[in-house]
């Protein structure tokens, strides 16, 4: 007797309902999601592990520049030019975190940080609490040293070195909250932010017109201003697309 007959012949048909199945599928979800969730990242957890995704070479780089800018005030002795070359260096500073802010969209993965458990909201505080606190600690011990050992007044230090570094970080986060956002673009806006502040320090009669208050309530005001375009960013970072509506991909 031929074997393959003798199946047909024996085999069963049973007809699937597509209730059951769809029941089966909701008992496959509850049991993945009660399995994923006995095994979600703490916190802590959380943070080291964005900490281990971030690229160590652009703090490295941020050393360097800090580096380069305590060999120039050692051994600058000239204010005009010491004006200028600290909001150069300034801006080199805050531009360095571009590139790393901007790597989920260049390496297209935002789709992929949109679909995890932590939000993508989650992720950006992550990265800014991280880069935040690494920058302090470098900005701490520079002014510092500046300060107890080349006899910098820190007045001095906020005017020509903290105020265009805020004022190239806000431009920094208020480029990467846009919709059409573009690394180069914050990139030439930072530069030509740098380009007027060198001119600013140029004019000796307009800075010294300018008294440390209004110094110290621009930098207040610059500061706060930061703060609010991080909280936006944060808030309408879940909203980002990675394409836009014609195709075409982010830059």
């Amino acid at each position: 007797m031929d074997i393959e007959k003798l199946l047909k012949k024996e085999r069963l048909e049973v007809a699937a309902e597509e209730a059951e199945i769809q029941a089966v599928i909701q008992k496959a979800k509850m049991a993945f999601l009660e399995s994923e969730s006995k095994q979600l990242l703490s916190c802590h957890e959380f943070i080291w592990n964005q900490l281990r995704m971030i690229r160590k070479r652009w703090w490295a780089i941020q050393f360097v520049v800090l580096y380069f800018a305590w060999l120039f005030l050692s051994t600058e002795n000239e204010v005009l030019y010491l004006r200028r070359g600290m909001g150069v260096f300034a801006a080199l500073f805050a531009i360095i975190l571009i590139p790393e802010l901007w790597r989920n969209l260049t390496n297209c993965c935002m789709e992929v940080e949109i679909a995890s458990y932590y939000s993508l909201h989650q992720i950006y505080a992550a990265r800014i609490l991280l880069f935040g606190a690494a920058d302090v600690l470098l900005l701490t011990a520079f002014i510092g040293g500046a300060h107890y050992f080349l006899s910098i007044a820190l007045t001095d230090l906020v005017t020509q070195f903290l105020l265009p570094l805020v004022v190239t970080a806000c431009i920094c986060f208020v480029a990467l909250g846009k919709q059409h956002r573009n690394e180069w673009l914050a990139t030439g806006l930072c530069i030509l932010w740098s380009g007027v502040w060198w001119a600013i320090a140029a004019n000796d009669q307009l800075y010294s017109a300018i008294t440390i208050p209004i110094w110290l309530a621009v930098f207040i005001l610059a500061f706060l201003f930061l703060a609010f375009a991080i909280y936006r960013l944060l808030r309408i970072c879940d909203n980002y697309m990675e394409v836009k509506q014609n195709g075409a991909v982010f830059e």
